[in-house]
């Protein structure tokens, strides 16, 4: 059994395409294919089978892929302990879409700076996208408003509190979130079903009692800013995101009285994996770049 062939089964079940994993590797998809088939001729098992126009994995091939991330986890982190405290190797991210194109971009910049030698990959992942990130291996760190930790697993460090604010289009800035028993003739527009940010806008409008037509979910915040300025409907946001649309005029902040009105921002690591020299250069640059 070879690595290459289990880095390149990872490889499709992280792209979800034989097409798309070529690509990545920089192989030709028919190399792609002669990988996986010596792959299932050497374990004597079926990886994938077709569904529609797509391939899946097999139940088995579920069970594989596990054992693959361990495996190829476990080579990185010997090639890692071999390299010692040198900058170099690849360095893997996972962060929240907001987290990483509003906040991170000064520490992402200064650490390519000062260490050329490490490739530095970036994952947006949701909230409950993070830990299993860091579980199976495939991102090193995580930027994340994700509250709920398992401390035997996890090395968490809490960065910084951001406000919250309730927006809307121009249109729309007599809306007062602050009044109960109301009923807004718009939709509350929102991201991804398990945000951290998502679970207080609504809890706040339950607890208040306000209702509204409908929730529409946007998993771009880009388009969920232009829904919003456009005036389709109103939103709870992270006060970094929408300042900038805030002075500009293309958004209004709206009234409301919460108990909660921020969220932390944390980093975490799976206490399993070395921390390498380049994971504690990051962090450290990010801690400082987020905290300032």
């Amino acid at each position: 059994m070879e690595l290459r062939n289990l880095l390149t089964f990872k490889t499709i079940a992280d792209t979800g395409s034989f097409a798309r994993a070529a690509s990545t590797l920089g192989y030709t998809q028919s190399t792609v294919t002669v990988h996986i088939q010596q792959l299932e001729r050497d374990l004597g098992v079926s990886l994938f089978e077709k569904s529609g126009r797509n391939m899946v994995l097999t139940s088995k091939g579920k069970e594989v892929l596990e054992s693959t991330r361990v495996i190829l986890n476990l080579t990185e982190q010997l090639e890692e302990l071999c390299r010692g405290d040198a900058l170099s190797g690849t360095l893997r991210i996972a962060a929240a879409e907001t987290i990483l194109c509003y906040l991170l971009g000064p520490a992402m910049e200064k650490f390519l700076r000062e260490a050329p030698g490490v490739s530095l990959n970036m994952y947006e992942k949701t909230c409950s996208q993070t830990p299993k990130a860091l579980m199976d291996g495939s991102c090193n760190l995580g930027y994340t408003y994700h509250e709920i930790w398992d401390h035997t697993r996890f090395d968490v460090e809490r960065l910084c509190e951001v406000s919250l604010v309730p927006v809307a289009g121009p249109q729309h800035s007599d809306i007062d979130l602050s009044l109960t028993n109301q009923t807004i003739e718009l939709p509350l527009i929102v991201d991804e079903p398990d945000s951290v940010v998502r679970g207080i806008s609504e809890q706040y409008l339950k607890t208040r009692n306000i209702t509204y037509n409908e929730a529409i979910e946007m998993w771009s915040i880009q388009a969920l800013k232009c829904c919003v300025s456009m005036g389709m409907g109103f939103s709870i946001l992270p006060e970094f995101v929408v300042r900038d649309d805030i002075e500009k005029g293309a958004l209004v902040p709206l009234k409301w009285s919460p108990e909660r009105s921020s969220v932390s921002i944390f980093c975490a690591r799976r206490i399993s994996h070395r921390q390498t020299a380049a994971m504690e250069l990051f962090s450290r640059i990010a801690a400082q770049s987020l905290s300032s």
